[in-house]
């Protein structure tokens, strides 16, 4: 590595570069322009054999620890993770999201993870883009589907590593202040947050917020708080986070610190019914304790009532509506709610 690289690499000397120019450069060829060595057993040879642009999850499954491991200074992340690191020299698309991984972990984790929800990020060198904190987001959603993919193509459970890098995820984006460019750079995040979880029967009602819908901020569509279409329900002069299932408007507002879910022109078959009421990335936001237990089988303590109106209490959480530092991670959480037939 040369000098100027960043904290945790390692530094080598002419030497050992020399060494290391001529491996990537052997490692390079190979696959294109030579056979393997004869004299080399055929199981030792599957990570050189590597065929342009194919995705390897077994290695790419290893970068977020290895870099973690680089960023933390461990003496011995090289050797322990030795064939990552012969594979990454050999394959391009690999390396490729190990460079990316690796400068975005960089970037974020160099601001101190007290201060996330407490006082306003400064703006200074060390401060990681928006374009950083979203590609960051991709790639750990990305992680975790591999990680899933993997784990049931080899029949284990991985579902705490996914879990992990999923959470990693939502902090990241939570530092994004845009919503639209937030829920862009966490489309896929419910997609694959579900992956791992039971299924559920189909939702009659799928509310999510406007700005986080699919091509949302493409088409242009905003709704601030404080004039979104409402039909009669709680005051705006309050904190709101409004949610839509096609024509049909819902809202999150906060009281003290529980968190309610306000639905309005519900179907007519569920009038007089009480519904269940999930939230499917609810389990990976350990702030919120949700009523039940759990947060994909929430059931309404009272029935519709005949012009289609809910109100039904979802939490208590300290993080606050009103604090520009909490609703990013409260809006996150609520990218996706359902409503089922009890």
């Amino acid at each position: 590595m040369q000098n100027d690289t960043p904290p945790g690499t390692f530094h080598t000397d002419d030497t050992s570069r020399k060494l290391a120019r001529w491996l990537q450069q052997f490692m390079a060829q190979l696959p294109q322009d030579q056979e393997p060595p004869a004299s080399l057993p055929a199981e030792h040879l599957s990570h050189l054999a590597i065929p342009p642009g194919e995705y390897h999850p077994r290695f790419y499954q290893q970068l977020p620890d290895f870099i973690m491991a680089l960023l933390r200074h461990e003496p011995q992340a090289a050797s322990r993770y030795a064939p990552l690191l012969y594979h990454l020299v050999g394959c391009p698309v690999c390396h490729a999201a190990y460079l990316d991984l690796y400068d975005a972990l960089r970037v974020a984790l160099a601001v101190d993870e007290s201060q996330l929800h407490t006082v306003p990020l400064p703006v200074g060198p060390n401060v990681p883009s928006t374009r950083q904190l979203a590609q960051l987001c991709q790639l750990l959603i990305m992680q975790a589907e591999a990680v899933l993919k993997l784990a049931r193509h080899e029949r284990r459970d991985d579902s705490a590593l996914a879990r992990s890098l999923l959470q990693l995820a939502i902090k990241t984006g939570t530092r994004i202040n845009q919503p639209a460019l937030r829920a862009e750079a966490l489309q896929d995040l419910v997609r694959v947050a579900t992956g791992f979880q039971e299924p559920e029967p189909p939702a009659l009602y799928t509310y999510a917020p406007p700005l986080a819908e699919a091509g949302g901020a493409r088409h242009g569509k905003t709704m601030r708080k404080a004039a979104s279409p409402h039909p009669a329900g709680p005051s705006h002069e309050y904190p709101a986070i409004p949610l839509q299932d096609r024509s049909f408007i819902g809202t999150i507002t906060q009281q003290g610190d529980t968190l309610i879910l306000h639905l309005h022109a519900l179907d007519s078959s569920l009038r007089g019914r009480p519904v269940t009421i999930s939230v499917p990335l609810g389990s990976l936001i350990e702030p919120i304790q949700w009523l039940g237990g759990n947060p994909r089988a929430i059931r309404s303590t009272v029935a519709v009532d005949e012009q289609g109106t809910l109100t039904v209490p979802l939490g208590h959480t300290a993080l606050r509506l009103d604090n520009p530092g909490d609703r990013p991670l409260l809006e996150v959480t609520f990218m996706r709610v359902e409503i089922h037939p009890a």
